[in-house]
């Protein structure tokens, strides 16, 4: 399925536009990734663990959202993007949550 962040596709029609579709995932580091992770952020440096947290997050949301469109008789997503968040009980950011959205349309 073709995603794009433009409002057009280069030598496509779209014939009907389906509406807005998204795909969420929701995930969290283990107690000691977390515990790691603080840790590694007052020596500064690359924080590998949570490139990889939001990495897969990132490719869950766009599959979501993929199969939403499919399920909806989408051949492509225009004005594709991303949303993220953190969340957690008290002051601790437990979870990232990431939002891939866009709109499903249909090309002639």
């Amino acid at each position: 399925m073709l995603i794009t962040t433009s409002a057009e596709i280069s030598g496509k029609q779209i014939t009907q536009t389906l509406g807005t579709i998204y795909g969420v995932s929701v995930r969290s580091r283990s107690e000691l990734g977390t515990v790691m992770g603080k840790i590694r952020s007052l020596t500064g440096g690359k924080m590998a663990g949570y490139e990889k947290l939001v990495k897969a997050a990132r490719e869950n949301a766009v599959a979501d959202m993929q199969e939403q469109a499919k399920n909806n008789g989408a051949d492509a997503v225009i004005c594709f993007r991303f949303d993220s968040s953190s969340m957690g009980a008290g002051n601790e950011e437990e979870f990232i949550e990431v939002t891939a959205y866009g709109t499903a349309v249909r090309l002639g």
